[in-house]
């Protein structure tokens, strides 16, 4: 810990219900370093003793536009589909950008932002391409029975009351698997999701999304996100949902993916890459005060 004035200010936004409280870096270097940002996550997401989030966005403007993303567990990872739209919307906010084209570092590779409106707010964003395989996804397959299937497409992965479940695992933008139900009554989402994200197969976990096609056009998706738990959005998620689902004809190109609280267009191009656009929410500012209970919170 730092010594510094005793505060740190920060915002909150959502994109469909997915909320993210979001710091400058030259804000928060102030009172923690960058060792503690994974704690500081975790307090800040905690809803009793923090500001309550399902992740912590960090704004880095040096040597380039980066944001630095935090599940709600203080877990790193390398991308979040609704938080670079709230990244955005706090960086046009804040006077940080005012183009409206432009790249963000992340540890996916560079996304390209390009606000869609301003009021109300929308971004349309460049994911790159989907990256197959098991490297990709940090899967070990010896176990299972199908290591022939080496895209991960369509293998049986076995549950613990003894029957399996097809899954789909990718690599787009974070490590996500795609489950196919006819209804979402049909299965226990938060509990399968859970032993899915958690399976050995998965070294680094997964993201685990439940897809049901309404018509070729919209699907609708439920999210078990590493690091979170149930959420009611994931745009990662929502990309690689309308990937697997294109690739085996259940929708197009594009299609409008229904989430709790909103909708996101998802568009494959020509060459490959992903855009999803999409809108996003400032809820507050605010200051954060009780750093000596911090201190404490970020060595746990």
């Amino acid at each position: 810990k730092k010594a510094g004035d005793g505060m740190v200010l920060f915002s909150k936004y959502h994109g469909c219900g997915n909320s993210f409280v979001i710091i400058r870096e030259d804000e928060l270097s102030k009172e923690i370093d960058e060792a503690g940002y994974p704690g500081f996550a975790r307090m800040v997401c905690d809803v009793n003793t923090g500001v309550g989030a399902d992740g912590m966005i960090v704004v880095r403007r040096e040597p380039a536009l980066e944001m630095v993303f935090f599940n709600r567990d203080g877990s790193r990872a390398p991308m979040c589909g609704n938080g670079i739209r709230c990244f955005a919307n706090f960086c046009r906010d804040e006077r940080i950008e005012s183009s409206r084209k432009y790249p963000v570092r992340t540890l996916a590779g560079d996304m390209t932002v390009e606000i869609s409106s301003d009021d109300p707010f929308r971004a349309k964003i460049n994911m790159g391409k989907p990256i197959f395989g098991p490297q990709a996804v940090k899967m070990d397959t010896n176990d299972m029975g199908n290591t022939e299937a080496k895209d991960l497409l369509g293998l049986r992965l076995p549950l613990k009351n003894g029957t399996d479940v097809e899954i789909n695992s990718l690599f787009m933008g974070t490590i996500h698997t795609v489950i196919f139900v006819d209804d979402f009554d049909d299965i226990d989402v938060p509990g399968v999701g859970e032993e899915i994200c958690n399976h050995p197969v998965f070294r680094e976990k997964t993201n685990v999304n439940f897809v049901k096609a309404i018509d070729d056009d919209t699907l609708e998706v439920q999210t078990y996100e590493r690091g979170v738990g149930m959420t009611l959005a994931c745009g990662t998620g929502a990309c690689a949902s309308v990937v697997v689902a294109s690739m085996k004809g259940i929708c197009g190109n594009s299609a409008e993916v229904r989430l709790k609280l909103g909708s996101l267009g998802i568009e494959i191009s020509g060459d490959g890459d992903v855009y999803m656009e999409g809108p996003s929410v400032k809820i507050m500012d605010g200051r954060l005060q009780d750093l000596q209970f911090l201190q404490t919170t970020t060595d746990v």
